[in-house]
C-alpha cells in the first residue's frame, strides 16, 4: 500500500507543478501567463507575441528570427468554429446529464414508494449515462479534429485557438510561424 500512496503523491506534485507554472510563469515581452511548459530546454515561442521565451538553462545567444520574416499559414475559420461548437456541445451534454440525473431523482418516504420509484431511477440513470457518454464522444471527436485541422502546417505541433478573434495572430510555440485564419489575410489585403 505505501507504493500506491507514494505514486499518488508524485502524481499530485506533478499536477501541482503544472498548475503553479501556469499561474506564475509569464512571457517577459507580453506578460501572458503559462507560456513555455517544458521539462527540458527547447526553443519555444510565446503563442501571443511570437518572441522566443528565455530559459535559464538555454543557450545565451539564441538568435531570434524577426516576426515579419517568419512563415505565415492560413487555416480555415469554418473548421475552428465547428470544433468550438462541438466542444461546447460536449460540455453541455456532460453537464446537462449530471444535472438532469440529480434533478430527476425522485424522493420517497416509505418502502412502497421506494419500490415504485426504482423503475424511474433506472430509466433516468440510463438516459443520463447515454447523454453523458455522447458528450464525452463529442469531446473525443473535437480533440481528434483539432489535432488534424488546427495544427501548425509547418511543424505539426502548435495549435491555433478556435476562439481567436479577427485581427489576432497566434504564433506556433514550436517553430514560431504565424497562424491566422483565411479571412484574416483577405481582410488584411483590402
Amino acid at each position: 500500500m505505501p507504493a500506491f500512496e507514494i505514486g499518488m503523491l508524485g502524481l499530485g506534485i506533478k499536477l501541482l507543478s503544472v498548475v503553479l507554472w501556469h499561474g506564475v510563469s509569464r512571457c517577459p515581452h507580453c506578460g501572458k501567463r503559462g507560456e513555455g511548459l517544458s521539462w527540458v530546454y527547447r526553443k519555444m515561442y510565446c503563442s501571443c507575441c511570437g518572441h522566443v521565451l528565455p530559459f535559464d538553462d538555454g543557450p545565451l545567444n539564441a538568435a531570434e528570427p524577426p516576426l515579419d520574416g517568419r512563415q505565415r499559414f492560413r487555416l480555415k475559420r469554418s473548421r475552428a468554429r465547428l470544433l468550438f461548437v462541438l466542444g461546447l456541445a460536449g460540455v453541455a451534454f456532460v453537464v446537462g446529464s449530471a444535472l438532469a440525473f440529480n434533478l430527476m431523482m425522485p424522493s420517497f418516504r416509505t418502502e412502497d414508494e421506494l419500490w415504485a420509484v426504482i423503475g424511474t431511477i433506472w430509466t433516468a440513470r440510463d438516459i443520463c449515462v447515454f447523454v453523458g457518454l455522447a458528450g464525452m464522444v463529442l469531446w473525443g471527436i473535437t480533440w481528434v479534429l483539432a489535432s488534424r485541422c488546427l495544427r501548425c502546417p509547418g511543424c505539426g505541433q502548435g495549435l491555433a485557438a478556435p476562439w481567436q478573434g479577427r485581427g489576432q495572430i497566434r504564433w506556433c510555440q514550436s517553430c514560431g510561424a504565424a497562424l491566422a485564419f483565411e479571412d484574416e489575410l483577405e481582410y488584411g489585403k483590402s
